[in-house]
């Protein structure tokens, strides 16, 4: 073997060297060389480690060229008959990824060209290994069930018009292959949204891969002469992740470009939240939460936020389940001095009849509060032990028990928007922010919940009841002592030695 035959054989044995040498179409038509940029090479780096990747992608990145010149790659190089699956719900889409396939064998340098045995719309096979390329479509019957594939390729995952039945596709044609999802963001808890917060969350094992903006090299711009005045939105941007100049004026001059902070987090992300800023036909968008401080509540049953005052009054919104793992019960507490979340509960394994001894508790230890149940199947079975454990403070209207109907609903999720936009909510858990911001308005006008890993924004609406409830609850009237009788008060209980010893729960 000569010089050059070795050096054509490292070439091709390393992915990068391989792919920096196939022809793409350019922006402007003409034929260009595929050189990686850095977001790329991290791309294809870990595509190699063989595990699942999932990546959300900005504009600029090119992801779904890289993925498919790293599994042309795969193809042309295998010894072995494998299969290289690309899906997508229609079978346009998969096709239009099948042609960059095609440009990069087309051309090829004509000794580096390996015969093909089908070469079609929907397939590229190599006559020497039978490696296939195919390009297949979820809607088709049969799919990819009839036979298995060793890699897939999803793109856009995020615009799939039922991305459950792509990925049940995927995963029963995978034989312990490699399935590769690459996606720019489309709403929120979109189904690309959902796999991060899965694999956040430790429920999904996958190479996930997210690139902000500053991440790019190339984003960056020489500072003038003269200087830069920053605002401090930037200077808190360049404190928060660590920005140099450089990368600050090139946002700067962006920003002014753009003419939108909007449209540049949605083409630019520096966050996740970022990425998913996108209002559509979301009910509440990312602005008014932006005064709203956020606390961690997972994966506690139970989060006490703030201890029960003498000089309050409290409401209680419940959503009841079956508690047989599907959907969740939740109980929220509100103070109507502070209208904050106090306290939350929630557990999708606990039984009805258990779930009233815990409202009873909680409402006890809360100043005997006000309890509005939601008045399903399970809700009655709820409403009915309380009464049997005689506790009376329920929310009724007109002598009936809540019931949630299309109006209802609306009126419910209008007031806790109301209460949210106008600021008299400053804190709320984790979870109910992803399912309020999951909440959308459909054609028709009506409010739509979303769907999150089996739960039915089950938090979001126990949440809408608590705050109907609070609107039943007067603050409590606390009688009035002059200052030099509360001191004398205090001076006389030191004296005595008596000491207030506060009774206090904590379930975790």
């Amino acid at each position: 073997m000569n010089k050059q035959q070795r050096k054509l054989l490292a070439v091709i044995a390393d992915p990068i060297e391989f792919i920096s040498r196939l022809k793409i179409i350019g922006k402007d038509g003409k034929l260009i060389n595929l050189i990686p940029n850095q977001e790329q090479i991290k791309i294809i780096n870990e595509m190699e480690n063989g595990k699942d990747t999932l990546v959300l992608k900005g504009r600029q990145i090119g992801s779904s060229t890289i993925v498919s010149a790293y599994l042309f790659w795969k193809a042309y190089t295998s010894a072995q008959p494998l299969t290289i699956a690309i899906l997508s719900h229609k079978l346009q889409s998969s096709k239009h990824l099948l042609k960059i396939h095609k440009t990069f064998y087309d051309h090829l340098p004509t000794f580096l060209k390996r015969k093909l045995s089908v070469e079609n719309t929907t397939e590229i096979t190599f006559s020497d290994s039978g490696a296939s390329i195919i390009a297949v479509s979820a809607e088709a019957k049969g799919g990819l069930r009839s036979f298995t594939c060793s890699y897939l390729h999803i793109s856009e995952y995020a615009f799939a018009p039922n991305p459950d039945e792509l990925k049940a596709t995927a995963l029963s044609a995978l034989n312990d292959g490699q399935l590769i999802i690459e996606t720019t963001a489309n709403y929120f808890n979109d189904a690309m949204h959902q796999e991060i917060m899965r694999h956040e969350r430790g429920e999904a094992d996958w190479n996930y891969l997210f690139f902000r903006w500053f991440d790019h090299y190339n984003y960056q711009e020489e500072l003038p002469e003269e200087g830069v005045e920053w605002t401090d939105v930037e200077l808190d941007l360049q404190q928060t992740y660590d920005l140099t100049d450089e990368q600050l004026y090139w946002r700067k001059i962006k920003l002014s470009k753009l003419g939108d902070k909007s449209k540049f987090i949605r083409e630019f992300p520096a966050s996740i939240e970022d990425a998913y800023s996108i209002a559509g036909n979301t009910y509440l968008t990312r602005e008014n939460f932006e005064e709203i401080e956020i606390v961690q509540i997972e994966p506690r049953e139970t989060s006490v936020l703030d201890d029960p005052s003498p000089d309050d009054n409290y409401a209680i919104g419940v959503d009841v389940a079956a508690g047989v793992g599907r959907d969740y019960s939740v109980i929220y507490v509100i103070s109507k001095r502070t209208h904050q979340p106090v306290l939350i509960y929630r557990s999708n394994e606990v039984s009805p009849v258990y779930l009233a001894e815990r409202i009873v508790d909680f409402a006890t230890t809360y100043n005997n509060a006000l309890v509005l149940v939601e008045s399903n199947n399970y809700g009655n079975v709820v409403l009915n032990e309380m009464n049997h454990m005689g506790y009376r403070k329920i929310w009724k209207k007109d002598g009936k028990d809540w019931i949630t109907t299309l109006k209802s609903k609306t009126a419910m999720f209008e007031n806790l928007k109301d209460e949210i936009v106008t600021g008299y909510i400053h804190l709320l858990d984790n979870i109910v922010y992803s399912e309020l911001r999951a909440i959308t308005v459909n054609d028709r006008g009506n409010i739509e919940l979303a769907n999150q890993d089996g739960a039915h924004s089950d938090n979001a609406v126990a949440l809408a009841l608590g705050y109907m409830c609070l609107q039943s609850i007067r603050i409590k009237d606390v009688p009035y002592l002059p200052h030099w009788i509360k001191a004398k008060n205090a001076r006389k209980t030191r004296q005595t030695g008596g000491v207030a010893i506060a009774s206090k729960r904590r379930y975790n």
